[in-house]
Formats: C-alpha cells, structure tokens, sequence
C-alpha cells in the first residue's frame, strides 16, 4: 500500500456531488489534501448547471441516491453534454444492477459505500492522470 502523498493533482478541478454532509466533510479532507480544486454539489441538478457553466471540470464525484434529480439522471445528462469527464460513482446502493446502471449512465467507475480511502484515491488518480497523458498527446500532434 502507498502514501496518501503521492496524489497530487494540484491544477485539477473535482465536483463533488453529495447530500450527505458527513460524507461531504470526509471526501473534503481525504481530496483536499491532494491540491485539487473542489467544488460542491448537493443534488443532481445543481451538478448539471455546474458542469454546463465551468469547462474546467476534470473529475465527478457523483453520489447516486440524491433527492430530485438523482446521480444516475444527472450523470446521464453531464455525459451526453460532455463525454469526455470521467464520473465516478460513489453510493450506498449496492443492489443487483446498480454497478451496470451507473456504467450505462456514463460513469467510467464504481465505488460502493462505505468508501475506502485509498482505494478512492487510487481510482480518481487512474483517470486524472489519463487527462494528463491525452492532453500530453494532444500537445505532442
């Protein structure tokens, strides 16, 4: 197992899309170690008009069961718009067919409740650093 140090994603911009204020505290503390810029969601729609008005966003962090519109809805929405931010699901619905139904919603990675720090950690770095080595690509052509 590695160090919490090593994920540095200072210059990256996560949404964190969350109602439940104990699980907002603790995602805060874990990702605002890792220099990235945060901003919060607390329903589904709220995450929409967030990702519609800032092209910046790199990373979803997106809860599942949210009253209104929900994860699955808005993921659903934040991909049609733009395919290229990877979403990650997070949520305590461990149903059969909720891992498939996040994936069909557009998100590239599921995480069930409740979440394992370094194992979070570890699947946001995967997909941040794929946002580095594309846009390293991109600037090499």
């Amino acid at each position: 197992m590695g160090s919490f140090e090593q994920f540095n994603w200072k210059g990256k911009q996560i949404l964190i899309v969350e109602d439940d204020k104990p699980s907002s505290i603790l995602l805060t503390a874990l990702l605002g170690r890792t220099g990235a810029k945060l901003y919060f969601a607390t329903n589904g729609q709220q995450a929409v008009d967030i990702v519609k008005t800032n092209n910046s966003i790199d990373l979803i962090l997106m809860d599942i069961k949210l009253e209104g519109m929900n994860g699955i809805q808005a993921s659903t929405i934040i991909h049609e718009h733009n395919p290229n931010i990877p979403i990650i699901a997070q949520t305590a619905c461990v149903m059969a067919g909720d891992r498939e139904n996040c994936m069909a919603a557009g998100c590239v990675a599921y995480v069930s409740k409740p979440i394992d720090a370094y194992e979070l950690l570890q699947v946001i770095d995967k997909y941040i650093n794929a946002i580095k080595i594309e846009n390293t690509v991109k600037t090499l052509s």
